[in-house]
């Protein structure tokens, strides 16, 4: 992208973490960012947090005081990471809470699981094959459910469990051990890419594939995936960058990154 003059004011952008979780999007952002773009994050204080819709969705006022702390800082745009922080509230009820957030800290607010729906809707997408990876059967159906509010046609959803890559468990929210647990963060590439290309392979009519799971790094994958597959890929990060990129106004697609991207305007 076209980089400011150095005489210029750098764009700055807060991140809003779930608890217990260390994130890697404020640095990853940077890549696909204007130069001299400034990144920070804050983190979520509740304490015991186990990631159950019912604590998800009691966590709107910690949200509202971590955006509000992020634009006392002087950030031009804040972003919310973690679909199920807007996926536990339905369609409707998600688009209340950002703007709610938005006015209530004067600046623009994004929510990863928001701006999922705006990039698939931005790309055109008319049917959806979800790889659902870490996500129990449980939030499957919370997912679906917050997609067809939204008006999108779930064509199928698997998660690791029904593909095989991770053992049935009885787990209420994430599933996987080892190198597939969700709050080990780096994901290994090789359960992603599987992912991908099972759905692919299973719902041949879909025209889109979307990866949840916040930890499901896509941005050097998408590109590669979608030659193969044929199909548009849209997943957490791709989305939340995209969404971040427009609020600041910026018009100048980024490549090599996926067709979400590169389709800013």
């Amino acid at each position: 992208m076209t980089e400011p003059t150095m005489e210029s004011q750098p764009y700055k952008v807060g991140f809003i973490i779930p608890p217990a979780w260390f994130d890697i999007s404020p640095t990853e952002f940077l890549r696909v960012a204007p130069g001299a773009t400034i990144a920070m994050q804050t983190t979520m204080r509740p304490p015991d947090f186990d990631y159950s819709p019912e604590q998800v969705r009691a966590a709107v006022p910690e949200l509202l005081l971590c955006a509000q702390s992020l634009a006392a800082a002087g950030a031009d745009v804040t972003a919310q990471f973690g679909y199920p922080f807007s996926l536990v509230h339905g369609w409707e009820r998600a688009q209340a809470v950002q703007q709610q957030i938005e006015d209530s800290a004067g600046m623009p607010f994004v929510m990863m699981g928001v701006t999922m729906v705006h990039a698939l809707q931005h790309v055109g997408c008319s049917s959806v094959a979800v790889a659902s990876t870490y996500y129990s059967h449980r939030m499957e159906t919370v997912l679906t459910s917050y997609l067809n509010e939204a008006g999108l046609n779930v064509a199928s959803c698997a998660n690791w469990q029904s593909q095989g890559i991770a053992k049935e468990s009885d787990s209420g929210i994430f599933v996987g051990e080892g190198e597939l647990d969700p709050m080990g963060w780096e994901t290994p590439v090789w359960a992603v890419e599987k992912a991908v290309r099972m759905v692919a392979h299973s719902t041949p009519q879909s025209d889109c594939i979307l990866v949840t799971g916040g930890g499901m790094r896509l941005l050097h994958l998408a590109e590669a995936l979608e030659v193969e597959t044929g199909k548009t890929i849209i997943a957490g990060d791709l989305a939340l960058y995209w969404g971040i990129l427009r609020r600041l106004g910026c018009r100048q697609d980024v490549k090599g990154h996926g067709r979400l991207l590169a389709s800013l305007p």
